[in-house]
């Protein structure tokens, strides 16, 4: 019975920890809400803005939310960017971090191509 007790308490000691891991981190959220649609389209006005050229989001491929003093939306997105003179536009996948702050101002972080939408489509 004590082995049994003492084994019991180390499972629960090394799932609290597990738990703990994950605190902070990034969780799925779906691709659908108002809100990660809201980032995305955010993000993709912010990064043409930035970079002064024509950028449109075609889908949004996975979605995923940290709560942090505000919000991190961390979005792999389909988009078709405008190429350079004398280049066709691209179609490619970005990974995108958009922060909310507890006011709903927002702000991107990051924007990056990836693979993450590397699905065959």
């Amino acid at each position: 019975m004590k082995r049994l007790s003492i084994a019991f308490g180390i499972l629960v000691l090394c799932a609290a920890a597990a738990a703990a891991q994950k605190v902070g981190g990034y969780k799925d959220v779906d691709v659908s809400d108002s809100n990660v649609q809201e980032a995305a389209e955010f993000a993709v006005s912010a990064e043409a803005e930035k970079t002064n050229k024509e950028v449109h989001l075609i889908s949004i491929h996975k979605a995923e939310l940290q709560i942090v003093a505000g919000r991190n939306y961390r979005l792999c997105m389909k988009v078709r960017s405008q190429g350079g003179e004398d280049e066709a536009d691209a179609i490619i996948f970005v990974q995108a971090v958009v922060y909310v702050d507890l006011k709903g101002n927002k702000k991107l972080s990051s924007w990056s191509t990836s693979d993450c939408g590397d699905d065959g489509d």
